[in-house]
């Protein structure tokens, strides 16, 4: 189960060792996943972070964990009980090609 200190101590330990600027996910039991932005606050049964909103048309690009798009962020805060898993993918900055016909 997550709780306060993976989001303190653990997550930003993973982010660093992952490049320092991965694509960071949230993956929620009810199947929502959340692009995160950052964590704003890891208190008692829940966290809050700043997510960045992806649009049905712009899912092929790869915002960054710390990474800030200048729109005011969206927060969300979140049960720990509620989180399915936590991903951490280091893919590469820019998308080298986009599905579908070329």
């Amino acid at each position: 189960m997550f709780d306060a200190n993976y989001f303190q101590a653990t997550l930003p330990h993973d982010v660093q060792a992952a490049g320092g600027s991965p694509v960071v996910e949230v993956a929620l039991r009810n199947g929502h996943v959340h692009r995160i932005r950052a964590v704003l606050q890891a208190g008692q049964g829940h966290v809050t972070f700043a997510v960045h909103q992806v649009r049905g048309d712009l899912t092929h690009e790869r915002p960054r964990f710390g990474a800030g798009d200048g729109d005011e962020a969206v927060r969300v805060a979140v049960a720990y009980e509620s989180i399915a898993a936590v991903i951490i993918d280091p893919a590469p900055d820019k998308v080298k090609s986009r599905p579908g016909f070329a």
